[in-house]
């Protein structure tokens, strides 16, 4: 396979998860994982997107050609990284391509290839957003926003019809849900449920646990076998591999900072300081020794840029910085405890 990305490389892409490549296609897909993890995660993002639009389509009776045009998107990224947007809509036999175009001067790389094998016979309305090191924010049809963290991938329906608004999630986001009584808002995400009429709160689905923290309003947080209702300034955490929800009274302070960019640490260890850091500003950062992790500190960062905030906890604590490739390393001789 070749390595640019092309839309054949993504079609071959849909052809293997759909388990219809022969023998030489699959062993160029097995060489191309092999030559790096980066590869790998591909795929996975990739048959992450395919099930969920496999979903979509099982679910519709429509039968068209595809068609996939650029999503008119009210949005502002906060980094030069790559966003995927994803727009498959039907449209006209006669007009079964895919166009490419460019939005507010962010170039946003359209993932074609993998789905348009998948609705290669039918289509359904669904857009779908993926994040790597960048953070996305976006209006969705009912005028609810949207706000997602790094590594995120969102999917949704172009029109929300019906008697519910719903829609998949794998990643970080903050949702500020537009009020309708009569039609609620419910996110899937790893398992569970969170269902809302009209309010705001984050979901971090990275893995197979879910933690929803409530901003304001209320939220019902469900699985299969269990259901809360959390209230303004609450947050719980689904356990998938227990089955269960643990609800908490006091919201973390840094929940929103990856979209704030507001940290605030009480007493905090260095250690815990540099991973809520390196999460805000998805970057890595990490401490050289362990003499240096029981370091406490109690500051405010408010917009700071990541520089600035490393130099500040370096004087404070007599570290030294080094960074390479946008991993930043700290290092000193440690502290009292």
């Amino acid at each position: 396979m070749d390595t640019n990305h092309s839309d054949n490389n993504e079609g071959l892409l849909g052809k293997y998860l759909a388990q219809e490549t022969d023998a030489h296609e699959n062993a160029l897909i097995e060489k191309w994982l092999q030559e790096n993890e980066e590869n790998t995660k591909e795929l996975n993002d990739y048959a992450f997107l395919w099930n969920k639009a496999v979903g979509f389509k099982e679910n519709r009776t429509l039968r068209v050609d595809v068609d996939a045009a650029w999503l008119k998107v009210r949005s502002k990224i906060d980094s030069a990284k790559e966003a995927k947007v994803i727009l498959i809509k039907p449209a006209p036999k006669r007009n079964r391509f895919f166009t490419i175009g460019i939005a507010a001067s962010i170039t946003i790389l359209i993932a074609v290839g993998v789905l348009a094998y998948l609705f290669r016979d039918s289509s359904p309305d669904v857009v779908l957003l993926k994040t790597t090191q960048n953070t996305l924010e976006q209006i969705l049809p009912d005028g609810s926003v949207v706000f997602l963290n790094a590594n995120t991938i969102l999917t949704y329906p172009r029109e929300f019809k019906g008697a519910t608004r719903e829609i998949n999630l794998s990643g970080e986001a903050f949702f500020d849900v537009k009020r309708n009584k009569t039609k609620p808002f419910i996110i899937h995400a790893n398992g569970s449920d969170i269902k809302v009429l009209g309010t705001s709160f984050n979901i971090r689905a990275y893995n197979k646990n879910v933690e929803l923290s409530v901003e304001t309003g209320k939220v019902q947080f469900q699985t299969k076998t269990k259901a809360i209702l959390l209230v303004a300034g609450e947050q719980a955490t689904f356990e998938a591999k227990k089955d269960t929800i643990k609800k908490q009274i006091v919201l973390d302070r840094n929940v929103l900072a990856y979209k704030t960019k507001v940290f605030v640490f009480e007493n905090s260890s260095l250690e815990h300081i540099a991973k809520v850091l390196g999460e805000g500003y998805h970057v890595s950062i990490s401490l050289k020794n362990n003499r240096i992790k029981i370091c406490r500190l109690t500051t405010k960062f408010d917009n700071e840029t990541l520089p600035d905030a490393l130099n500040i906890i370096a004087e404070t604590l007599n570290l030294t910085i080094s960074s390479k490739g946008g991993k930043y390393v700290l290092d000193g001789e440690g502290c009292n405890k």
